[in-house]
């Protein structure tokens, strides 16, 4: 657990935070800094300056002479409500090691405290006050609800509890693409259409003719042909029987048909009983005697 000393930033560091953390608009005398608790630009006077910048940038003093100082090294950047000053998000790792060093349970009467990195003094807190006193990079990730329930605990969460989809989806959404549209409030109407267009659909599938089957291949064709139905369908034929003719009213294929079915062909004719012979202009089918 940390101890109750404050260890001040050097004066390079100092410039740095306030660089990057607050801007002066000279002409209407308006010092804004930037709530490194709640992840917001706020308007600074003498009577909350204490509560704004943190005690080891603006060290001990009176509130009227802490203004007047932090407003002279202020940034004088335009205020930009678009940019953020230190905003970092802290994984299970630094939240785990933050709740030993950073929270305690006290009693009489019995309450939680933790480290409030502005004020530098330890901070009762509530789950209605926790946002005020933890800093958001802590709870971002996870919720202010199971926030509160790992400094109730004193321990990280089970990580496999730590985000539910729907959670994670609304995290990303809120800090990559802005805010989400929100789903609707009746989810059982979501359920509803998507179980109706899928019974829509599946109506439909019924009611549609069942595919075709599917075309026998070329080697399915040729062996249920051979011999018989050959021996049949050349009877009827008047002209040279051709390897074409075989195929295109035998055998209802396309030609021309690949070197391997061409080999194919040959060889079931050839074991049919016939022998292919040619002239000068054709190749034609022979029955054998």
């Amino acid at each position: 657990m940390r101890d109750d000393a404050v260890r001040m930033l050097s004066g390079p560091n100092q410039r740095g935070w306030l660089a990057r953390n607050t801007r002066y608009e000279p002409e209407t005398d308006r010092l804004l800094v930037w709530n490194i608790i709640t992840w917001r630009w706020c308007l600074a006077t003498t009577e909350n300056i204490l509560e704004l910048c943190p005690l080891s940038v603006r060290g001990f003093g009176d509130p009227g002479d802490i203004w007047k100082d932090v407003r002279a090294k202020a940034n004088s950047q335009l205020y930009d409500p678009q940019q953020r000053g230190d905003a970092p998000v802290h994984n299970q790792e630094k939240r785990r090691e933050w709740l030993r060093e950073s929270r305690r349970r006290k009693c009489l009467p019995e309450r939680i405290e933790i480290f409030n990195v502005i004020q530098g003094r330890w901070m009762a807190v509530t789950h209605e006050n926790l946002a005020e006193h933890y800093a958001r990079g802590y709870w971002e990730p996870i919720g202010l609800r199971k926030a509160w329930e790992e400094i109730e605990a004193g321990a990280v969460a089970d990580p496999e509890a730590e985000l539910t989809l729907q959670e994670h989806a609304e995290f990303l959404a809120e800090h990559l693409f802005g805010t989400r549209c929100k789903s609707p409030e009746t989810p059982d109407e979501r359920i509803s259409v998507i179980v109706e267009e899928f019974d829509h659909a599946r109506e439909e599938q019924e009611q549609a003719p069942p595919p075709p089957p599917p075309l026998p291949t070329f080697e399915e064709r040729l062996y249920a042909r051979m011999p018989e139905v050959l021996e049949i369908w050349a009877a009827s034929q008047t002209g040279h029987i051709t390897s074409r003719l075989v195929v295109e009213d035998l055998l209802h294929y396309r030609w021309p048909i690949s070197t391997i079915h061409q080999r194919a062909l040959g060889r079931a004719m050839r074991q049919a009983g016939w022998t292919l012979q040619r002239t000068a202009k054709k190749r034609f089918w022979v029955k054998n005697d």
